[in-house]
């Protein structure tokens, strides 16, 4: 792709951006606080990708790293809600990236289901790789102690990782925004056969989807969006309208 085409690709996405933190705004307006609502909602966009899940010593990571078109750190994802508003039919296109994802304390198998402790983060960014300078986040979110659980049947092909407020602690970061009773749903399809080893789930690899919600207590006013984006949509839409115009001369 060339460097023209690049920027183009570039500024489309901030305009994205930009429309649905407008949006999520609008609808926001005047609620000190909102009952609970999407976060943020995803899929992976190649099922080729894969979640990797590696056990050694007792403890079981999962990770992101590996795939190709993520840089080798990232899986990049589809999201279908943002902020509480539909990115449909063009969902936002993002970077998947775990963090310190990893079990804490001893599988369980009770009654042909498997369950796990496990603690992490998991980061959406514009680019592969972690949160960074260039490489702003859509959604940071962080569950610790208690912890969060992962669970599925033995032999089976499907995992799924649930953390919630008040029972666990989660975090998450939007820049302008704060959360309350925050929960992260997290599902592993495509596993050959869930099951243990060394006291901790057996290393997998599988595809991963999953939902972010809480309560949006607060969000930047519109004027304050409209005021830190205009110049850069403005921009945008004059160097779109500008290689337009070149390409049909």
């Amino acid at each position: 792709m060339s460097s023209p085409d690049q920027r183009s690709v570039l500024l489309v996405r901030l305009l994205r951006r930009s429309l649905a933190l407008g949006c999520a705004a609008s609808l926001l307006l005047g609620s000190s606080a909102r009952a609970s609502s999407t976060v943020l909602a995803f899929g992976q966009i190649n099922p080729a990708d894969v979640i990797t899940a590696s056990e050694s010593g007792g403890v079981t990571t999962l990770s992101t790293a590996g795939n190709a078109d993520g840089a080798g750190v990232s899986i990049p994802v589809s999201i279908t809600n943002y902020l509480g508003v539909p990115q449909v039919p063009f969902p936002l296109l993002a970077f998947e990236t775990f963090v310190g994802v990893h079990s804490t304390g001893t599988a369980t198998n009770v009654a042909g289901t498997i369950s796990q402790n496990f603690v992490g983060t998991v980061e959406f960014t514009e680019n592969p790789g972690p949160v960074g300078v260039g490489n702003p986040a859509f959604l940071v979110a962080t569950f610790s102690g208690p912890n969060g659980t992962a669970s599925g049947g033995v032999g089976g092909g499907s995992l799924g990782l649930n953390a919630s407020e008040p029972s666990d602690t989660v975090t998450f970061t939007v820049p302008g925004m704060s959360f309350t009773d925050a929960a992260v749903s997290l599902s592993f399809s495509g596993i050959s056969s869930l099951g243990t080893t060394g006291g901790s789930i057996a290393s997998f690899t599988a595809q991963g989807a999953g939902t972010f919600s809480a309560n949006i207590s607060t969000v930047p006013e519109p004027s304050t969006i409209a005021l830190s984006t205009f110049p850069l949509v403005l921009g945008a839409l004059i160097y779109l309208k500008k290689r337009k115009s070149q390409s049909q001369a």
